[in-house]
C-alpha cells in the first residue's frame, strides 16, 4: 500500500517538475530575447 503511494506520488512528481523546468527556461529564453542587455 505504501510502495502504490509511493509510486504514484513519483508519477506526479516527475512530469511536473520536468513541465516546470521547461516553463522556467522558457521564461528566461523569452526575457533574454527581449531585453539581451542585462
Amino acid at each position: 500500500m505504501v510502495e502504490a503511494l509511493l509510486s504514484g506520488i513519483l508519477l506526479g512528481l516527475i512530469p511536473v517538475t520536468i513541465i516546470g523546468l521547461f516553463f522556467t527556461a522558457f521564461l528566461q529564453y523569452i526575457r533574454s530575447e527581449k531585453d539581451f542587455v542585462l
